[in-house]
């Protein structure tokens, strides 16, 4: 007669069944974990440049405004901007240009910003002090740069403007 052992069979498949739910349960809480990370990582970097978008055009509106005081300086300037009669204005640009070089910290600030610009026109800009190629932070090594154009009329001449913006 053959003996068969039954009861000692089903406990090992038993034990084998529970060691494949725990198995499978890490497994799937890795994955959980692997696409919460990617989904929400490409997120925050989305933010990050609407806000860089949303920055330039404020900042690039701003510029081409008359500011406040319509007659500002370094130490009552509110809003930067360089127009007066929807031209730019000389003077403006070299105090915009000054007060950059002196506090560019200060600009970034009175722009309401984090982020890093650079203003420029599709030619030199004529100072007192010489010709310049831009006003602010030129761009070294950027991460999402963002550039933003923008048409209006320096020395009576139709001129493109530039405001490029990094992090």
């Amino acid at each position: 007669m053959i003996k068969m052992k039954i009861g000692k069979m089903g406990n090992r498949g038993q034990a084998w069944g529970i060691d494949l739910m725990a198995a499978f349960m890490i497994f799937m809480f890795g994955i959980l974990i692997f696409y919460f990370y990617t989904l929400n990582e490409p997120g925050e970097s989305n933010k990050n440049t609407e806000a860089m978008f949303y920055d330039g055009k404020i900042i690039a509106s701003s510029i081409l405004s008359e500011g406040y005081p319509a007659d500002w300086n370094s130490s009552n300037a509110v809003r930067i901007g360089i127009l007066s009669g929807n031209k730019i204005n000389e003077t403006k640009l070299e105090r915009f240009h000054d007060l950059a070089t002196e506090d560019y910290g200060k600009t970034k600030n009175l722009f309401n910003t984090r982020f890093n610009y650079y203003f420029y026109l599709d030619g030199n800009m004529t100072l007192s002090s010489g010709e310049i190629k831009g006003i602010g932070a030129e761009p070294t090594s950027t991460k999402n740069l963002i550039k933003t154009t923008r048409f209006t009329i320096y020395k009576n001449k139709p001129a493109t403007v530039y405001l490029n913006i990094w992090e």
